[in-house]
């Protein structure tokens, strides 16, 4: 077996014309002072690229190019390696291939960030020290104070009779254990609820305004609560953050985890949580609700009115800083069909 190629013997430019044999597990090359041979396992052939020319690499660091593929990819058969290259070659240069490798690409993308990212971001929470989910909590608060909070002007009574039944409901819920409520004003953010990380649930004074009754409250606090215990609010952020999201759960670095968190207040005020959480979420807020024997029609009826102040806030909006501004349904997306799966669940 034998072909022609260009040799280069890598110390100049110069480029001589060879002739290659193969003889038993070796490849002659004799040209114009040119005439070595060497083992067949030495070389390093390359695999087949479109059209571009085929290359020899000698361990010398010599390099002979040729054109003839059938030449080259003989050479790697006899290496054990031209089965897989030949395979990969002939997908390269059919077209209906190309496009099923494309396809097929792009789904294994699209489950990656479908199902690999949440499934990385739920464990890699999880694996999240107390103590730095404490501290992520306690700083995030911090930060909203100075960018969108102020403070309380709900009555104090109103604010310790809340106070009391969040206690309550803390002893009710054995995960709850370390949870705090917060009160704040904010003229942004309207009517909301907000989960922070370790347990931290602020409660706008707008939402307790609008509520028709303690019991509504409830629900909104259990929802909250369900945030808190499935970390929603981590898993978001590390679902947005997937480079940092990868790395920590490759290398166990949970430290590197906790600079991405710098964005958590951000997520928090812009956050859309997926159906899933939501889901999650509301499922915790209507098991607190039938253990302790509220109707789950209080608890639709604090989405409907939280729905209607929406539509409220959204209808005074018209500059373009006021379009920027995000309420309890921006964060909550609240549904025909999400109020009619709540109150499925009473049947």
């Amino acid at each position: 077996m034998t072909a022609t190629g260009i040799f280069y013997d890598g110390k100049s430019s110069a480029r001589r014309t060879v002739r290659l044999t193969v003889e038993g597990n070796r490849l002659l090359v004799d040209g114009a002072e040119v005439e070595f041979s060497c083992e067949l396992a030495r070389l390093a052939v390359s695999a087949p690229l479109s059209t571009a020319r085929r290359s020899i690499r000698f361990p010398n660091g010599a390099l002979c190019e040729l054109s003839d593929s059938r030449f080259v990819d003989e050479l790697l058969r006899r290496q054990g390696k031209g089965r897989g290259t030949s395979l990969l070659h002939r997908w390269e240069r059919s077209l209906p291939r190309a496009l099923v490798a494309l396809a097929l690409t792009v789904a294994v993308v699209w489950c990656f960030i479908a199902l690999g990212i949440p499934f990385l971001a739920e464990r890699v929470a999880k694996a999240i020290p107390p103590a730095t989910e404490v501290s992520l909590g306690t700083e995030g608060l911090a930060m909203l104070d100075r960018l969108v909070f102020a403070p309380s002007q709900l009555p104090e009574p109103r604010r310790h009779a809340i106070k009391a039944t969040f206690d309550r409901m803390t002893r009710d819920l054995p995960f709850a254990a370390g949870y705090r409520l917060e009160f704040r004003k904010s003229d942004r953010l309207g009517a909301n609820a907000l989960a922070l990380p370790s347990g931290i649930i602020v409660v706008t004074d707008r939402l307790v305004e609008i509520a028709a009754s303690d019991d509504q409250i409830i629900g909104v606090l259990a929802h909250e609560m369900g945030h808190v215990r499935h970390r929603h609010a981590l898993r978001h952020v590390l679902q947005s953050s997937a480079t940092g999201l990868i790395v920590a759960a490759l290398t166990g670095d949970i430290t590197s985890v906790t600079s991405l968190a710098a964005g958590l207040p951000t997520a928090l005020i812009d956050a859309n949580y997926s159906r899933r959480f939501e889901v999650e979420a509301d499922d915790a807020a209507v098991a607190y609700l039938k253990q302790r024997g509220i109707p789950l029609k209080q608890y639709a009826d604090i989405l409907g009115r939280l729905e209607a102040e929406h539509a409220r806030r959204q209808g005074k909006k018209d500059s373009a800083e006021q379009r920027s501004v995000t309420d309890y349904f921006s964060t909550h997306p609240v549904t025909e069909e999400r109020i009619k799966r709540i109150m499925g669940a009473g049947r």
